[in-house]
């Protein structure tokens, strides 16, 4: 039978808290937080590991619960402190992080037709909203250089809606991932302004493309701009307007990527 926590000065439940609420607390103990019962579905099916599951205590039981060995009801007052949405069912677990590491990726990338890479995205919502995006448009991997967020954050693991489980997530510094996707063959087109440029609508994308924007503010950094790799654009009407939102310009360039596909 299932313990029953109904104090929220439990010790499980401030380490909860502090999984929610500390990039610190997330980072030594490798653990993230995953809330609803979709997500965690769809954690499990994309094989990470569960580690402990928490419920309302008036929660119906379903098969999949079983995946879990360590399992408690949550009294309401608790499961209101451990769920971080507001519109959380009844179900939150905990999951071992699942790093993808640059040197597993060998057979993925050989098979590859198109990947993304995001240097340097400090924001959340966008970070998950690319994932979600990329999953959609069919890419293979997306790749974050220089993260200057952590990907296991609530807001990240909430705005993904579950991609971050299913699309190989890779975390590397923006030299790392350069040189693995030169090794494999992709060609690499930029994003960035101020520099000689081709319209998106110009491109053909070869068999394997690499996709390469820069963070919110500052775009990329010079690391990507002196190679002789394409600068492509996308093209804008009217003057009030002279850059999209990461996320955005992202999911614009990855769906034309996919409408080129034979």
């Amino acid at each position: 039978m299932n313990d029953l926590i109904t104090s929220t000065s439990n010790p499980k439940v401030k380490e909860i808290v502090q999984l929610l609420t500390k990039a610190r607390a997330r980072k030594q103990s490798g653990l993230c937080v995953v809330e609803g019962a979709r997500e965690i579905q769809r954690a499990l099916a994309a094989g990470w590991t569960g580690v402990e599951l928490w419920s309302k205590e008036d929660a119906a039981q379903a098969y999949w619960m079983q995946s879990f060995e360590r399992q408690y009801m949550a009294g309401a007052k608790v499961f209101e402190k451990i769920a971080y949405r507001s519109s959380t069912e009844a179900h939150v677990a905990l999951f071992k992080q699942r790093h993808w590491k640059l040197d597993e990726l060998g057979a993925l990338l050989s098979e590859a037709r198109g990947v993304l890479v995001v240097e340097g995205v400090e924001k959340p919502g966008n970070a998950g909203a690319i994932l979600r995006t990329a999953q959609a448009a069919g890419v293979a991997a997306v790749f974050f250089a220089d993260a200057a967020l952590d990907l296991y954050g609530p807001n990240v693991m909430r705005n993904a809606t579950g991609a971050i489980f299913e699309v190989p997530t890779v975390l590397g510094t923006s030299a790392q991932v350069q040189s693995l996707l030169e090794e494999h063959g992709f060609q690499i087109y930029i994003t960035h302004m101020h520099s000689d440029s081709v319209s998106m609508f110009e491109l053909d994308w070869p068999g394997k493309s690499a996709i390469v924007l820069g963070e919110e503010s500052g775009g990329l950094s010079s690391h990507w701009l002196h190679q002789g790799y394409t600068n492509t654009i996308i093209p804008m009407e009217g003057e009030a307007v002279d850059s999209l939102n990461v996320s955005v310009a992202a999911a614009v360039l990855m769906y034309h990527w996919k409408s080129k596909l034979v």
